[in-house]
């Protein structure tokens, strides 16, 4: 069927009409083992390569760039700053620990459990308080690069290894509304695989309305320091429900200035206020296709 230009200012009229484009759900990014590759590529293509840490700058063996990087144990293990990555646009709710050697040293049952992503270093959450093992959580909020601005990103995603139990290992989403409260984007699953297997994850938005990514890592830490003590947690037992997760690259959107979420009292009333007119437009549309 030919359309007369008549015809198609007029359904032009409603495709105008859709301003809540940037509000579509998300899309996600995942895989397990060679799928995991796929998709952690996939995604770098979606956010124009944007910012990737991948761990491996940090020196393990007290010569690490930024000088606040304290030993754990010497040429495995450190634990870094909070702002050791600001240069990315990345700042974490605590110090957490860079491994060398897959956190064999602090975790000697785990030891080859975690094979790196991209060789040798490994990223995760120790649990400050000596003997206890129940702090698995990464906590990252975003800045402009090299600054103390807070900021959004697009799409954040981040590799994981050895993710066997599902729904142990997840990612939930924060932004902020126009009053600057805090507002859920939702919680992701990290897919699941084999023995030492890697996982990806990546969950990527219209806007930069992320302003705060928060990794549940497996249901334990792999071990405790308090500055002084390591403990380890020991071995994973899966018929037990315990599940041992180390992370890996993480990728990001380059953040920029954050976009405010829209409350979803908001989304109805403008959804309610532009049917009368989308109406309109579908009846105009409708007229037009009779008379061409």
């Amino acid at each position: 069927m030919n359309l007369s230009l008549k015809t198609i200012a007029c359904f032009a009229g409603i495709t105008l009409l859709s301003p809540l484009n940037a509000w579509a759900g998300p899309q996600i990014f995942s895989g397990s083992g060679a799928d995991a590759t796929t998709a952690f590529d996939a995604f770098r293509v979606a956010i124009n390569g944007g910012s990737r840490i991948n761990w491996d700058g940090v020196a393990v063996d007290g010569t690490d760039a930024n000088p606040e990087t304290r030993i754990i144990d010497t040429g495995k293990t450190v634990e870094i700053p909070v702002d050791r990555f600001r240069g990315r646009g990345a700042i974490f709710e605590d110090p957490y620990a860079v491994s060398a050697d897959g956190f064999g040293s602090v975790n000697p049952e785990s030891a080859g459990q975690f094979p790196a992503f991209t060789p040798n270093n490994t990223f995760v959450m120790f649990d400050p308080e000596n003997g206890s093992f129940s702090d698995q959580v990464i906590e990252q909020t975003f800045v402009l690069p090299n600054t103390d601005i807070a900021a959004g990103t697009r799409g954040f995603g981040a590799i994981f290894v050895d993710t066997e139990l599902a729904g142990a290992t997840r990612i939930e989403f924060r932004g902020v509304n126009i009053n600057g409260h805090e507002v859920d984007l939702g919680s992701f699953d990290v897919p699941v695989g084999g023995n030492g297997e890697t996982q990806f994850l990546g969950v990527l938005f219209d806007a930069p309305v992320i302003t705060e990514v928060e990794l549940v890592v497996g249901t334990h830490a792999l071990f405790s320091f308090d500055g002084t003590n390591v403990a380890s947690f020991g071995a994973e037992r899966l018929q037990d429900g315990i599940d041992l997760v180390v992370t890996d690259d993480f990728v990001f959107a380059t953040p920029e200035l954050a976009t405010a979420v829209p409350e979803p009292s908001t989304v109805a009333l403008m959804l309610a206020g532009l049917a009368p007119l989308l109406r309109r437009k579908i009846r105009q549309a409708n007229r037009c296709l009779l008379a061409d």
